[in-house]
C-alpha cells in the first residue's frame, strides 16, 4: 500500500500519530536506563569519528584564516586549502610539542614536589593557626583536626581505590588512542572539507524544497558562527587569564606558578563555576605553603575575574550572544548533568542557539500566525516602564481613596452636627468649590465678550 499525502490532512491520521508518539514515549520512559545505555554504546563505538570531527571543527577556523588571508592570491582552491591546513596543523603540533617539553614536565614536577612537602606544609599551617588562635577567638583544634581528617581521608581513599585508579588510568590510555585516531581522521576531514560540504548540500537540496533548503542552510550557518566564535574566544580568554595569573605569581614570588596558572586557565574554560573552582584549588595549594600567599591570590583572582567579566569577555565575544544570566545558569546545570564537563563548557553556545531558535523561528511564527506586527510592547524595557506606571497609578488611586474616605467621614460628622473636628477641612473644600465656580464664570464672561466683539465687527 502506497502512502498518500492526503492522509496527513485527515483526522484519523492525526489521532493515530498522537497514539503512536504516546506509545513511543511510554516505551522510552519504561526503558530509560536501557535506552541511554544503548545510546552510550553507539557513541562509544563512534567516538573516534566524533573526536575527529570535533578536532577538525576546532582547527578549521585557523585554517580558514590562513586560506582567506595568507594564501588568498593563489588561483587553485585545492592548493590554497592544502597549504592553509598544513600550516594550521604544523602550528597545532608545535604547540603540543612545546607543551610536552616545557609545561607538562614542570607540571608533573610541581605536583610531585607538592605531595612530597605536604607533611611539612601541614605542620607549618598548624603552627600558623595556633599563633592565630592566641590572638583571635578561633577553635584551632577543630580546624587542625579537620585538615588531618581531610589529608588522611585522601590518603586512605587512594590506598583503598588503587584498582579503580588503575582502571581509570587504563581508560585514559584508551582515550589517548581514541584521540590519536580522531586526530588522524581530523586531518582527512580538514583536507576534504569542501567535498563533504558539497555532498551534504547536494543531498539536502535533493531532499528539501528550495525555500526549506535556504532556511535550513541559514540556520546551520548561524549555529556554526555562534559555536565557532564562542570556542575560539573562550580558548583565547582562558589562555590570557592563565598568562596574567602566571605573571602576577612570578612578580609576587609565589611557588607552583605553572601548576596554579594551568589550573586557573583550564577551569576558566567552564563558565560561571569554572573560575570559582580554579580559585579554590589554587588557594588551597598556596594555603598549604603560606596563608598570606593564598589571601593575596584570592584577592587578585577576584580582581582578575572582574576584569575578565566586564572588560575582556565583552570585547572578545562582541556582545553577540545576548543571554540572560538565568538562562546561562539553567543550561550550565542541565549540560553538566547530561554531558559532564563537556556539557558545562558548551552550555553557553547551546543556550545561544536555543535562544535565537525561539526568538527567530518559534516566537516569530506564532506572532505572524496571530497577526502581531512586532513584540516591542513585550520587551524588558517596556515591561519595566509598564511596571513603574502600574505602581504609580496604584499609589495615586490609593491616595484618592484615602482622600475620598476623609471627605466622607467629614460629611458624616457634619450631618451629626459635630463641626469642630473637620471644620478646617470642610472650609477648604468649600473654598476650592467657590474658586472653581469663579473660574467657570470668568471663562463664560470672556467667551460672551468675544462673541459681542465679533457681532460688532
Amino acid at each position: 500500500m502506497k502512502f498518500k499525502k492526503e492522509w496527513m490532512k485527515q483526522r484519523w491520521f492525526e489521532n493515530l500519530s498522537i497514539v503512536l508518539i504516546g506509545i513511543l514515549f511510554f516505551v522510552i520512559l519504561e526503558n530509560f536506563g536501557m535506552f541511554f545505555d544503548w545510546i552510550g554504546k553507539i557513541l562509544k563505538f563512534l567516538s573516534p569519528v566524533i573526536v575527529g570531527a570535533a578536532i577538525a571543527y576546532v582547527i578549521d577556523p585557523l585554517a580558514r584564516l590562513f586560506e582567506h588571508h595568507l594564501f588568498e592570491k593563489m588561483k587553485s582552491w585545492r592548493l590554497k586549502r592544502a597549504f592553509a591546513v598544513t600550516l594550521a596543523l604544523l602550528i597545532i603540533l608545535a604547540v603540543i610539542v612545546a607543551l610536552s617539553v616545557f609545561l607538562f614536565p614542570q607540571l608533573a614536577e610541581s605536583i610531585k614536589q607538592f605531595i612530597d612537602n605536604l607533611d611539612g606544609y601541614t605542620a607549618s599551617l598548624k603552627k600558623f593557626l595556633t599563633g592565630l588562635g592566641e590572638k583571635l577567638p578561633i577553635n584551632v583544634a577543630k580546624i587542625t583536626s579537620s585538615i588531618d581528617d581531610f589529608i588522611h581521608g585522601a590518603s586512605d581513599f587512594i590506598i583503598k581505590n588503587k584498582e579503580v585508579i588503575l582502571s581509570k588510568g587504563l581508560e585514559m590510555g584508551s582515550g589517548i588512542i581514541t584521540f590519536l585516531l580522531g586526530f588522524i581522521l581530523a586531518i582527512y576531514f580538514l583536507f576534504g572539507k569542501y567535498h563533504l560540504l558539497a555532498g551534504f548540500k547536494r543531498f539536502s537540496r535533493a531532499c528539501m524544497k528550495p525555500e526549506k533548503y535556504k532556511s535550513t542552510m541559514r540556520f546551520l550557518g548561524r549555529c556554526n558562527k555562534i559555536m565557532t566564535r564562542y570556542v575560539a574566544c573562550d580558548c583565547v580568554d582562558s589562555l590570557l587569564i592563565g598568562v596574567l595569573n602566571a605573571i602576577f605569581m612570578l612578580i609576587m614570588g609565589m611557588p607552583y606558578v605553572v601548576l596554579v596558572s594551568t589550573v586557573v586557565g583550564v577551569t576558566n574554560l567552564a563558565p560561571t563555576f569554572g573560575p570559582m573552582v580554579g580559585a579554590v584549588i589554587g588557594g588551597f595549594i598556596l594555603l598549604m605553603v603560606n596563608p598570606m600567599y593564598a589571601l593575596i591570590f584570592l584577592i587578585f583572582t577576584l580582581l582578575l575575574q572582574t576584569f575578565d567579566g566586564y572588560i575582556l569577555k565583552p570585547r572578545l565575544f562582541g556582545g553577540q550572544l545576548g543571554l540572560s544570566s538565568v538562562m546561562v545558569l539553567v543550561f550550565i546545570i542541565l549540560g553538566g548533568r547530561m554531558f559532564g564537563v563537556l556539557g558545562v563548557i558548551l552550555s553557553i553556545p547551546f543556550a545561544a542557539i536555543v535562544s535565537f531558535v525561539y526568538q527567530d523561528y518559534i516566537l516569530a511564527r506564532l506572532e505572524r500566525k496571530r497577526g502581531i506586527q512586532d513584540g516591542e510592547e513585550e520587551t524588558p524595557e517596556a515591561e519595566s516602564i509598564k511596571s513603574y506606571q502600574e505602581t504609580t497609578e496604584r499609589d495615586a488611586a490609593r491616595e484618592e481613596r484615602k482622600e475620598a474616605r476623609k471627605i466622607e467621614r467629614e460629611q458624616e460628622r457634619m450631618e451629626r452636627g459635630d463641626r469642630s473636628p473637620g471644620k478646617g477641612l470642610m472650609d477648604r473644600i468649600r473654598r476650592e468649590e467657590r474658586d472653581k465656580d469663579k473660574d467657570d464664570d470668568s471663562d463664560d464672561s470672556s467667551e460672551n465678550s468675544d462673541e459681542k466683539k465679533e457681532e460688532k465687527e
